[in-house]
């Protein structure tokens, strides 16, 4: 396998943007994992079955090739910006379409100098999207896929979005558990409401039979919750507290978007009617919590990405906003209307 070319080579191609302070350990002690809901990214054709008229060449927006190539550029960018040092080793990518896209982005977009490879799901989402996941084989050895659909675990007709559990193996032959989540939207009303609480159920169930097989398990959990960390639902349906450095449970789920800093102008990672939420979130279990683990979270390791290539002016509220692709039919030309999330865990 080819050595990706370096992060800084690949953003001097792409164009100078503006950098984050990184902290002070050596690139090869790190796993870096990024989560970004990457907003509608769909291809300009038509998959039979789906709800994607709404992104044709035709429709209202004029979803069109060179828009679609353009966003891909702009994903590349913000992928490979993540960091001074290395790329990304795992992305977690949220409203994806179909493979197309994936290989797009992988093989075709300016991100094809890194050799990604990619997993995804083929859920039955309404509207066709879905979560894939990103890797370097150098970093993350991927031994096992599944899938998860919460209508068959749930035993209802939900038609929404899967999630993806990826296990591998990391450099320092540590097994890993990433889970991609998607919950369903806050534009569903009342039904998606009762829908988020009952994956929320299931997703914790889910947790604790991995941790029950395997006690000292790491598990990081990733996504767009469509709710707020310290919202009701989620504290008391997943029971996931602010992390406890001093005495950490194994067998349990820690919240770090509870412990999160937060920016003096950007202090979530979406932006609805001039209000910051952090709407997507990280949990991971206790043993990652604990320094003599050869995978540790360190206090801090979770981050929100916020390059001011990412923001626009918030004209209507003041501040700044995520600068995004669409706001209904109208283009913008932006990343995404979330910004990305960054999980830091360090090799011991």
């Amino acid at each position: 396998m080819p050595r990706p070319v370096s992060a800084i080579l690949l953003i001097i191609l792409l164009g100078a943007v503006a950098m984050p302070s990184v902290h002070a350990v050596a690139p090869e002690r790190r796993l870096r994992i990024v989560e970004w809901n990457c907003e509608n990214l769909f291809d300009t054709i038509h998959d039979e079955g789906f709800q994607d008229h709404e992104f044709l060449p035709s429709a209202a927006r004029q979803w069109n090739t060179p828009r679609y190539w353009a966003k891909l550029a702009k994903m590349a960018k913000a992928i490979v910006s993540i960091s001074t040092d290395t790329p990304p080793d795992v992305v977690c990518l949220l409203e994806v379409e179909n493979d197309t896209v994936m290989r797009d982005l992988t093989r075709r977009s300016p991100l094809r100098k890194l050799h990604y490879r990619y997993v995804m799901t083929h859920g039955n989402d309404p509207r066709g999207i879905d979560v894939a996941l990103l890797y370097q084989e150098a970093s993350l050895r991927v031994l096992q896929t599944n899938v998860i659909e919460w209508g068959e675990r749930l035993n209802s007709d939900i038609l929404t979005r899967p999630a993806l559990h990826v296990v591998g193996r990391t450099i320092n032959a540590d097994t890993l558990h990433i889970i991609v989540v998607h919950l369903p939207s806050r534009l569903g009303g009342v039904q998606a409401g009762r829908e988020r609480v009952s994956i929320l159920r299931n997703l914790k169930l889910y947790a604790d039979s991995l941790l029950q097989a395997s006690p000292e398990a790491n598990i990081v959990i990733m996504g767009d919750f469509n709710d707020t960390p310290r919202s009701r639902t989620v504290r008391r349906t997943l029971q996931a507290p602010t992390p406890d450095y001093i005495s950490p449970r194994p067998d349990r789920l820690y919240n770090l978007s509870l412990a999160m800093r937060y920016e003096k102008n950007v202090r979530g990672t979406y932006r609805y009617r001039g209000h910051w939420e952090t709407i997507d979130q990280c949990m991971v279990s206790g043993h990652l919590l604990m320094e003599q683990s050869r995978l540790y979270a360190a206090p801090n390791s979770l981050r929100i990405v916020s390059h001011p290539f990412l923001l626009k002016p918030d004209k209507t509220h003041g501040g700044v906003k995520p600068w995004r692709t669409y706001q209904g039919p109208v283009y913008f030309g932006g990343f995404s209307d979330h910004l990305p999330l960054v999980l830091e865990l360090e090799y011991r």
